[in-house]
């Protein structure tokens, strides 16, 4: 990989790349080398440390037309996720050496990009990437997009300051651009590290960055067998029977009251519809209240069981082939729980940083998975919930929060960390042990400790996330 057609020339390819930011004038621009044996996660890397972004924001890479081609998967922009730039090379989405691409990236202040390709440059000299040449100051983090950013340039040139940001500024300058110390951050001889990538630091590393000590194995018969005893594959099964040539659904796309009322009986779910606590019977508005029922319906779309056309849901092919292959369910079932987003999929929200937080958290799974299939023995949950804690510090203003609004945002952690542990339990991909059960004075019981490990089921799933 990365070699000249001619092997006797003894020459090393690179793409020439310029990246200029859009829709401000006059633009910032980086323009580089990198390896044609690379992929769209490392283009990613080498963007974020060229243009001096941060990494703390998701991104995406699409076609000139706007089609999605690679980036991390998040359900609150795209009902169909876009591949894992991990796993896309470069080579596949630059044609012939001459072609563009549109990044964007952080999807609320949208920064959106011009990656240009300028051609194919041959050299004898072997590196991973370098810095050729460049102009302005790409914008802060955090700014608030291009409003944002042209506010930034006019305080920064001396306009009046009633917000107080020339001291958030620091020493930025839309201006200063230092090609000699850019090179020295950005020239690399080798592929980075994990560490050089800050998105997942100081969390948990994803899959493609894992290196695999020994993962538990066994024959595909023998997974198959496991994953027939799997109750949420069965729920799957039978809601996909369910909703067989088509059932109605309400006019915001959710399931219709009568068909949560049926389904709560055919799923064998806990859900109560109507729920009376003491005197006082609490009306059920919507079925999404009835969290397992709309799990298993929003799971099975994932999976690509069902599909939603024209106010109905209805089997897929694929769904009407459920049970053939046992292991293939469960598959894709596993899959679409990653995509689902465990946490994303509850549908309250206490506050305005609920939606960041689980899409945070639920970006971190993948590599928590990892983490487990890294393991030679079971992870204690205390560990795996520290580590994202630390994430959690660094991703959110904190400082403002006295100590018992962040013993409370630490409980929200480490109870999130153990649902998404059990939900990938109950799929039979992971098993939690040692966990110690205590009973409040309110009555609740709280679980704590824990171990976690991989079933065989399990870590044959995440191999193959690592690409190993």
């Amino acid at each position: 990989m990365g070699r000249a057609v001619s092997i006797l020339s003894d020459m090393w390819r690179y793409y020439d790349l310029t990246v200029t930011l859009d829709h401000v004038h006059p633009p910032p621009w980086r323009r580089f080398l990198i390896a044609v044996d690379t992929s769209l996660a490392d283009l990613h890397r080498a963007i974020q440390d060229a243009c001096g972004w941060e990494n703390y924001h998701l991104f995406e890479f699409s076609s000139p037309s706007g089609e999605g081609l690679a980036g991390v998967p998040d359900q609150d922009w795209d009902e169909r996720p876009v591949r894992d730039a991990s796993a896309v090379p470069v080579s596949a989405v630059l044609d012939g050496g001459r072609a563009s691409l549109s990044y964007v990236y952080d999807f609320g202040d949208h920064w959106e990009h011009t990656i240009r390709c300028e051609g194919v440059v041959e050299s004898e000299e072997r590196f991973h990437r370098r810095l050729v040449a460049g102009h302005l100051a790409f914008p802060p983090e955090d700014c608030g997009g291009v409003p944002g950013y042209e506010r930034c340039v006019d305080v920064a040139r001396g306009d009046d300051d009633e917000e107080g940001l020339r001291d958030w500024l620091g020493a930025w300058d839309p201006e200063r651009f230092d090609l000699a110390a850019a090179r020295r951050a950005f020239d690399t001889a080798a592929r980075p590290p994990a560490s050089a990538s800050r998105f997942l630091r100081p969390g948990l590393p994803p899959p493609s960055e894992v290196v695999v000590v020994e993962a538990p194995t066994q024959s595909r018969p023998a997974l198959a067998a496991a994953a027939e005893h799997v109750e949420p594959l069965a729920r799957l099964r039978r809601f996909t029977q369910w909703a067989g040539g088509g059932r109605k659904l309400t006019g915001t796309g959710n399931l219709t009251r009568a068909a949560g009322a049926e389904l709560i009986g055919l799923l064998g779910t806990e859900d109560r519809l109507d729920e009376q606590i003491g005197d006082r019977v609490f009306k059920t508005k919507s079925t999404v209240e009835l969290r397992g029922v709309d799990f298993t319906y929003r799971l099975a779309r994932q999976a690509g069981f069902v599909k939603v056309r024209k106010g109905t849901v209805s089997a897929t092919k694929r769904g009407t082939q459920l049970g053939r292959d046992a292991l293939a369910d469960w598959q894709a079932a596993f899959k679409g729980l990653l995509n689902l987003g465990v946490l994303q999929h509850h549908y309250a929200n206490a506050t305005w940083i609920d939606p960041y937080w689980k899409e945070l958290v639920d970006g971190q799974v993948p590599g928590l998975l990892a983490r487990l299939l890294s393991a030679a023995d079971a992870v204690p949950l205390v560990e795996l919930q520290e580590r994202l804690w630390e994430l959690v510090e660094a991703t959110f203003v904190l400082d403002d929060l006295d100590a018992e609004q962040l013993r409370r945002h630490r409980e929200h952690l480490d109870h999130d960390v153990r649902h998404v542990c059990n939900a990938f339990a109950d799929l039979g991909a992971v098993v939690v042990t040692d966990v110690e059960t205590v009973t409040t004075v309110y009555g609740h019981e709280q679980e704590h400790g824990g171990m976690v490990a991989l079933t065989p089921l399990g870590a044959a799933a995440v191999l193959e996330l690592t690409g190993q």
